[in-house]
């Protein structure tokens, strides 16, 4: 198989892993949690085959340059011995002639690096990203292996060991295949592979609705599941058939609060492609307007606080950038005002603002969720309860902790108090650690010129704003929703956590 033809194959399967972490829930819902399971399986081993292929061509590069450089090391020598024969032949200057003439031409100038650029990949030159290096762990994020290493460890803890195990498990897998994303991909493929599966996401939601608001003109459960009842709450249906009514729709995630949250990254991939040219300008309007359209449908409050928590960081970044680098204390004073803003307007108006949202005040019985929770948590506040990642709902305490009109929920409706919850306040400082330092990484890459030699000289890149978009809206939704510490936000947080400190060590251009 050719270089072009396996970057294909790994871009087609990296669109299908990304589809998986996006749209879990279709597939569970399609077929069951085995059918799940042969999923899982898929994206496990072909994660582990493309990280070792990777792996394979970055050592076959180091012994080609290895060899290269051993030639051109000897070189020099042959052609002073060449040049020392010339001088017992010819005069001064002939030899002088003779030596520049012959060092021209046997010693070549040393060998450039052959590592390909993102510049290469957006022009087309995919082949040259079969060379790209493998995971430098001593470059990896430390903060991802404390986590992991914290979350394992409290099986020894755990209050339900079991459970933990199988969290622990799920939770290795999906950081598997966020490392295969992160290591084997290059920027713009992954901008790219990203972009398609949310397009198949989104248009995929769009038929599903239209066919059961059209077609069966009932709401749908999902497939292979008995609920041993006729009486099922709202939440537990695939979809409630609400396309033609204005919404809210679920799609195939079977959730208007993740369709929404998918529909938000499609907005910020989707300009981020068309701002940096990367798509043709028509059909680029087209998916953003379905993507809009989603967002609109789902009628999603949460997804409303990180669309605007992205805007303002978006305003930020564009601030930042006129500003030089010594010179934006005072953006980062009206940064730090307009938060504790925010902070004080929920506090004391925080009835007027979930109204205007369309949320009761108890943010529909989150505030019940959060007291159950914080009240669980204090009873092991340093180390836990021991790792679960989402909760299963077939052992204690997780079977009634969090009950509401009849439907289980299965995670705090807030990923720093499942956090604490589940590892403590030394899990909570690690979690903190790895969501804030990528944050970090992301600012100064959104904000400063590329530094891609002596002199900052480089255009800003359009895509370098992406990971602080991405973290500033998943990190808006985790104050509602926890689903930053499974599946597609697991995901995206340390596929941007490995990227932003691979770009931090060996910064390469962006589109």
């Amino acid at each position: 198989m050719s270089a072009v033809q396996s970057r294909l194959v790994i871009r087609l399967f990296a669109t299908f892993v990304w589809f998986t972490v996006l749209a879990g829930q279709f597939w569970r819902n399609l077929g069951g949690w085995w059918g799940f399971g042969a999923i899982a399986v898929i994206v496990v081993i072909g994660s582990v085959i493309g990280l070792n292929t990777q792996r394979h061509n970055a050592r076959r590069r180091a012994t080609a340059n290895a060899a290269t450089a051993t030639r051109l090391n000897a070189a020099p020598a042959n052609a002073s011995a060449v040049s020392s024969h010339a001088g017992t032949e010819a005069s001064v200057p002939v030899q002088a002639d003779g030596a520049a003439a012959i060092s021209t031409t046997v010693a070549p100038p040393p060998a450039q690096d052959d590592t390909p650029t993102d510049r290469d990949i957006a022009r087309g030159n995919t082949y040259q990203a079969a060379l790209a290096p493998a995971l430098n762990w001593r470059k990896f994020p430390k903060t991802i292996t404390a986590f992991l290493l914290l979350a394992t460890l409290s099986i020894a803890w755990s209050y339900y060991p079991g459970a933990s195990a199988l969290g622990i498990t799920l939770q290795l897998i999906t950081t598997l295949a966020a490392l295969f994303l992160a290591v084997t991909l290059t920027w713009p493929e992954l901008l790219r592979t990203l972009a398609g599966a949310l397009r198949w996401v989104l248009a995929l939601s769009l038929v599903f609705e239209l066919f059961v608001a059209v077609v069966i003109r009932n709401p749908v459960l999902p497939f292979f599941v008995d609920y041993g009842t006729d009486d099922v709450p709202g939440a537990f249906y695939w979809s409630r058939g609400l396309l033609l009514n204005g919404g809210p729709i679920e799609g195939i995630v079977a959730n208007r609060n993740l369709l929404g949250f998918i529909a938000l990254t499609a907005i910020i991939v989707f300009i981020v492609q068309l701002r940096a040219r990367l798509v043709k300008r028509g059909a680029g309007l087209v998916w953003l307007g379905l993507a809009v359209g989603m967002l609109l449908l789902t009628r999603s409050a949460t997804v409303t606080v990180s669309l605007v928590a992205v805007v303002a960081a978006l305003l930020f970044a564009l601030w930042a950038r006129r500003l030089h680098d010594q010179h934006r204390r005072p953006l980062y004073l009206v940064a730090a005002a307009s938060v504790l803003a925010v902070a004080a307007a929920l506090a004391l108006f925080s009835s007027q603002l979930f109204g205007l949202l369309g949320r009761s005040e108890d943010l529909t019985g989150r505030f019940d969720i959060w007291a159950s929770v914080t009240n669980l948590a204090q009873e092991r506040p340093v180390f836990g309860w021991g790792w679960v990642s989402y909760w299963v709902p077939w052992v204690e305490p997780f079977n009634d902790l969090a009950v509401r009109k009849g439907v289980t929920y299965l995670q705090a409706h807030n990923a720093w108090l499942d956090v604490w919850l589940q590892l403590g306040i030394v899990g909570v400082i690690l979690f903190a650690a790895l969501v804030f330092s990528t944050l970090w990484r992301a600012w100064f890459l959104a904000v400063d010129r590329p530094r891609l030699g002596i002199e900052d000289t480089e255009p800003f890149a359009v895509s370098a704003l992406l990971p602080l978009l991405l973290l500033a809206a998943l990190i808006a939704q985790s104050v509602a929703e926890s689903r930053m510490l499974i599946e597609s936000g697991w995901v995206i947080l340390i596929v941007l956590a490995v990227v932003t400190k691979r770009q931090q060590h060996a910064p390469r251009p962006m589109p």
